[in-house]
């Protein structure tokens, strides 16, 4: 029997049930699968985001007979869910909530709220309460509220703690060359404050990664930039990987692209990791959380005299500019992060979205006060927008904040532009950097350079904030094209007043990234490669 390619054998079988058009959102876990789909005579059709795909494909498939959408792994799959999975959804939802409970029975309706909030707080993950419309106006008794809820995590055995502490304090005291890096569960455990104490102290080499980044204290002497794999300078990965004999890596999270597609390499041996509910030390597993282990550390540091910063400037400059970026001429990423700190204040939040806006941000100087995050965990597009408007909200109500800063694609941006509706309704005054490079560059970089399906659509930005809120004020600055005119504007103190809603258009090549995604997308691409087809087998690489 003759040999057919698993993909090719897929979308063969689609086209005999008659479809001719799949729609779907590309992603980077389906971008060579579908090269192979024009070979079936089947059209790909992108969509703005995987919801819109599924519900296309319901709709072409209720004509049709059958229908097809292609999206990505993860993100892409679970938002198109809803598309097609609505009659199982209380099942569904066990799966990915860490309780669950649907109020049905009114003796037990309060305790099962109860239940599911302290698991919430507990975990720090998410819970799922259903009220059957027959059920919110029934009375029950309200004894419950007078028990608090519990919001602190219970304490670590003391004595346990006071061991793994002392004992981390001898590695330390034996140190020659120690790296401290504050990593993303060490911002979600909201223990920054003492990650940038201990740093402060020691004056040892400071690195956080990609999801660390907006919660160090940049202005620290010691802070040394961040540690991404091979996404990091090179200084920077030398000093953690070769260089060092003890590493505090506080709440490690290690996800690809936090990872730099999963190329860090910290001996295991001389790394002690922090958790929410336990320490690591070498391979040695202790039942100890962060919460108590990193507070007795820093008692421990802060009461012993002989641990104190000497000379702890770092050598190297933890914002290198590439030489090609020195060149003022059209505007390119790596320019674009070295000036954009121009913009930001003590007080501001800066989000940044998934892509070259998350990695771009590692470049970016923050000064003390202003804080930031990204999303480099679900790599879910189009969740930096709707996740701002919430963040900025959140933190102008707690008077935490003066301004919020967002820096997105314009491919990310397409899937979610109605929170724009709600930043203006809400009177929230954002700085809003759209990023349009015609297209998926990070997809680009990683396969299909030139294909069809990293293309989008062309959108008048400008109009915009007239679309979604035509009655409040807002200014458009655009679309800027070169390093000159973004240093011109980056110096206009009307932009910096932040007085209504701005939204701010650059233009950047279709190619052009920061340099860590360049090194990150070579890995990704050569993985890709190492269990593709060789060209000669029929299959188009895309560029």
């Amino acid at each position: 029997m003759s040999q057919v390619k698993v993909g090719d054998y897929l979308f063969q079988r689609l086209a005999q049930l008659g479809i001719k058009t799949c729609w779907g959102v590309p992603g980077d876990y389906e971008l060579a699968l579908l090269d192979l789909i024009g070979d079936a005579g089947i059209d790909f059709r992108g969509n703005a985001n995987e919801l819109i795909a599924s519900y296309a494909a319901d709709g072409y498939s209720r004509i049709n007979g059958a229908g097809a959408f292609v999206t990505t792994f993860g993100p892409g799959e679970l938002s198109a869910y809803c598309g097609h999975a609505g009659a199982m959804y209380h099942e569904m939802v066990k799966k990915i909530s860490v309780d669950t409970a649907v109020l049905t029975d009114l003796n037990t309706a309060g305790s099962d709220i109860d239940r599911c909030l302290n698991t919430m707080l507990y975990e720090s993950r998410p819970v799922y309460i259903g009220v059957p419309v027959d059920m919110s106006h029934q009375q029950i008794s309200g004894e419950g509220l007078k028990t608090p809820l519990k919001r602190e995590l219970p304490p670590n055995d003391k004595g346990e703690e006071d061991k793994i502490a002392k004992e981390i304090m001898s590695m330390i005291k034996s140190a020659k060359k120690p790296v401290i890096i504050m990593d993303g569960s060490a911002v979600r455990n909201n223990l920054t404050a003492e990650s940038n104490r201990i740093a402060e102290i020691t004056g040892w080499t400071f690195v956080t990664t990609c999801m660390g980044k907006g919660a160090a204290n940049e202005e620290l002497p010691n802070y040394s930039g961040i540690y991404e794999g091979a996404g990091s300078i090179e200084e920077v990965r030398k000093v953690v990987e070769d260089d060092s004999d003890f590493v505090l890596w506080i709440g490690s999270f290690r996800t690809d692209f936090n990872t730099g597609e999963m190329t860090d390499f910290v001996d295991e041996k001389k790394t002690v990791d922090l958790q929410r509910f336990f320490t690591k030390i070498g391979s040695k597993k202790y039942d100890v959380g962060m919460h108590g282990v990193l507070k007795a550390l820093l008692s421990e540091v802060e009461a012993d005299s002989s641990i104190k910063a000497k000379d702890s400037k770092v050598e190297w400059d933890p914002y290198p500019l590439p030489e090609a970026a020195k060149e003022k001429k059209e505007l390119k990423q790596d320019f674009l992060w070295s000036v954009l700190d121009k913009i930001i204040k003590p007080g501001d939040l800066v989000v940044g979205e998934t892509g070259t806006s998350a990695f771009g941000l590692a470049a970016v100087r923050f000064p003390k006060g202003a804080t930031g995050y990204n999303q480099t965990v679900f790599g879910s597009i189009g969740y930096a927008g709707p996740s701002f408007t919430g963040a900025l909200k959140a933190a102008k109500e707690a008077g935490i904040v003066k301004r919020g800063i967002l820096i997105t694609g314009e491919g990310s941006l397409q899937l979610t532009p109605m929170c724009f509706a709600d930043l203006l309704k809400l009177d929230l005054k954002p700085l809003i950097f759209v990023l349009n490079n015609n297209g998926y560059t990070v997809e680009r970089l990683i396969h299909g350079k030139t294909a069809s399906y990293n293309t989008l659509p062309v959108w008048d930005y400008k109009q915009l904030c007239t679309v979604f809120g035509p009655e409040f004020p807002s200014k458009y600055y655009g679309p800027i094209k070169t390093c000159d005119e973004l240093e011109k504007l980056l110096d206009d103190p009307e932009l910096h007043r932040g007085d209504c809603f701005q939204l701010v258009e650059l233009i950047l090549g279709e190619l052009d990234a920061p340099w860590s995604v360049g090194q990150v997308t070579a890995k990704i691409e050569e993985f890709n490669s190492k269990n593709a087809p060789p060209k000669d087998a029929g299959m188009s690489m895309g560029g």
